[in-house]
């Protein structure tokens, strides 16, 4: 049976895919539009709210910014990421560069509706050359509990090359997958690597992926959801937009998606 569904037997969760285009190096500029969407998708009822890979800062920052100041301004924007979402009421995802004493990373960090942190996942695929070279991969699956939505297995973009990953994820017990992509169509681009993951563990995957410029073309770059093998749902567009997915944790089930 398809996890598509109409049905409206059971209660549903807004999940939003903010589908941003952000700056690289621009971080108030990209936190700007950020809090912008974020409010926009709380005000259409979402309850989890996921940013693109890398929203904060652009991918292409390092060559701009360098990167001492995500250490330096990390206290500063978690606590501005949390009050984000104590005043929406909504989980926030947000994709941003993370410092610990000894490394950088690449990563999803989730902010519960009362601003704590409840927990993030670093990129373990993250490339060591190039735009990603200064981060270093994370070494382990992540699947965090999220309040209305189930448990969710997280990924950052190239992440879903990993069959190994994957399996590791869905083996601690997972309702859905969920993916920050800055993932550019084209050379190195994606070749159904969502779609075998939802195949593979016959859970759905999202996909909150990004359009604008930055050091390749986004434009073209699709946010998606992904069922039993199959593109279900999916989006790109030259300008910002926000998907809303209607989720039925208790069947597993989308039962809707609209852009706006």
């Amino acid at each position: 049976m398809s996890a598509v569904t109409n049905a409206t037997a059971t209660s549903t969760a807004t999940i939003a895919l903010l589908h941003l285009a952000p700056r690289p190096g621009e971080i108030a500029a990209n936190r700007q539009a950020i809090e912008q969407a974020v409010r926009q998708a709380a005000a259409n009822g979402a309850r989890l709210i996921v940013t693109p890979e890398l929203a904060v800062s652009g991918y292409g920052f390092r060559d701009l910014l360098g990167t001492g100041w995500i250490a330096e301004g990390q206290d500063e924007l978690f606590a501005w990421a949390g009050a984000l979402a104590r005043e929406t009421g909504a989980t926030l995802v947000l994709g941003t560069p993370e410092a610990t004493p000894d490394a950088l990373f690449n990563s999803m960090v989730v902010f519960a509706p009362d601003g704590a942190v409840t927990g993030r996942h670093r990129k373990i695929n993250a490339l060591r050359v190039g735009s990603e070279s200064w981060s270093t991969p994370g070494d382990r699956p992540t699947v965090i509990p999220i309040d209305g939505i189930g448990r969710v297995g997280f990924f950052v973009c190239a992440d879903m090359y990993s069959k190994r990953l994957i399996d590791e994820t869905a083996a601690l017990g997972v309702d859905l997958h969920l993916s920050s992509a800055a993932w550019a169509p084209g050379l190195h681009g994606p070749n159904g690597e969502w779609e075998r993951a939802s195949s593979s563990t016959g859970r759905p995957v999202l996909v909150c992926n990004r359009t604008g410029h930055d050091v390749l073309d986004f434009n073209a770059a699709c946010s998606l959801a992904a069922v039993d093998g199959t593109v279900a749902f999916s989006h790109a567009s030259a300008e910002p937009r926000i998907a809303w997915v209607d989720w039925t944790p208790d069947s597993r089930r989308l039962a809707d998606w609209r852009v706006r």
